[in-house]
């Protein structure tokens, strides 16, 4: 080997030697520069976590909205860098055992009828507004404290085969004014013990609503077949419909209540959310009212909150007649409804019992909880 030869290897071997020692520590520090680059270009003013908890207390048709805030909640990740959403799903009790510990969250999702007004701050203005039947009902004195994101409605379940039994026929947009009879006809004893037949079973304070005396068994007792029809909501018709794509359950025919629901989900900032978090949860509301969002509620058999055009064939069964009728549907106001909650249900239990006085005091209750939704 040449001197030339020699000179070239040796600073071959240097530069090696010193790739080897410099690009290390290098390479460690790209990591932390690349970070604190991405937090200087976003310059974001809080860095941590915002807890949101979806308080479940109606379910969808199919599939949880749980997983669908929680899948809102990684697109908003991704636009904060160090900011995190915490979704947590719980029933009304797990919440309000939370709560007696000292628990607290900084978003809520709830049910009407579950949040007091005061347990909210004022919503900041938002990019997207809500459909007509559900602006204001999230609303006191025209101030938003929640804003309304997704809604599901009501079905009467009818075992067809005691339907046909007892030759009983309702149909699709008429069926309240049958539905006493109905019940009546469907409610019986049989067997040697005189087994109990339920006619109606499901919501008191709707069947009471809807005209209906006589006792009202629980759901439970629909779905065991102890009760020929059920008030009930989207999921438990995706439940029985689900069974009988699988050879299991019963027949049934399931009739949508036109023209109301109270089923409807709110988002709502806690009073005490500490400021600073306070842009970024409007903009994970913001990111929830966003139409691509709101176009996924669709899978899980849920109504948008937005005005949304829906394709043709775009849904199918319960969720299809859902669409079509709760367009222009009545909704009561969400703060309104849980004042007054108590006194709906006490006098349900007294109007289906037959006290005609009870009822009317129920409707002029309900309709002043849907006035009121419609002050903004």
């Amino acid at each position: 080997m040449g001197k030339r030869e020699r000179i070239l290897g040796g600073l071959g071997a240097l530069l090696v030697l010193a790739y080897l020692v410099i690009m290390p520590g290098y390479l460690l520090q790209q990591p932390r520069d690349w970070t604190l680059k991405k937090q200087q270009e976003n310059q974001e003013t809080f860095a941590g976590i915002i807890t949101l908890w979806h308080i479940v207390d109606f379910k969808p048709y199919a599939g949880s909205l749980g997983t669908w805030l929680s899948d809102r909640a990684a697109t908003f990740e991704k636009r904060h860098f160090g900011v995190f959403m915490n979704v947590t799903a719980m029933t009304v009790e797990e919440c309000a055992a939370r709560m007696e510990r000292g628990e607290r969250a900084d978003v809520y999702s709830f049910p009407m009828g579950w949040g007091y007004m005061e347990r909210f701050a004022p919503l900041p203005e938002l990019e997207t507004g809500v459909k007509p039947a559900l602006a204001g009902t999230g609303s006191q004195d025209g101030t938003a404290y929640g804003v309304p994101y997704a809604m599901s409605g009501y079905f009467l379940l009818i075992n067809s085969r005691l339907e046909q039994e007892k030759g009983v026929t309702l149909s699709e947009g008429d069926w309240q004014a049958g539905l006493q009879e109905a019940a009546d006809t469907l409610t019986f004893t049989y067997g040697k013990r005189e087994t109990q037949q339920y006619g109606l079973s499901g919501e008191p304070i709707l069947a009471a609503l809807l005209g209906y005396t006589g006792e009202l068994a629980a759901y439970s007792s629909f779905s065991s077949e102890a009760a020929a029809m059920a008030l009930t909501d989207a999921r438990a018709a995706g439940d029985l419909e689900r069974q009988q794509s699988e050879g299991k359950g019963f027949t049934f025919q399931a009739l949508l209540l036109e023209g109301y629901t109270d089923l409807v989900q709110y988002l709502g900032i806690a009073q005490d959310t500490a400021e600073e978090k306070r842009p970024y949860i409007q903009d994970y509301l913001n990111i929830v009212l966003s139409e691509e969002s709101q176009e996924k509620l669709l899978d899980l058999g849920l109504l948008p909150a937005i005005e949304l055009t829906v394709e043709p064939g775009r849904l199918s069964g319960a969720p299809e007649q859902l669409e079509a009728a709760l367009q222009t549907a009545k909704v009561p106001n969400a703060f309104l409804y849980q004042r007054y909650q108590d006194a709906l249900a006490s006098l349900a239990q007294r109007a289906l019992a037959g006290d005609a006085q009870a009822r009317e005091e129920l409707w002029e209750r309900m309709k002043e909880l849907v006035d009121g939704a419609q002050i903004q």
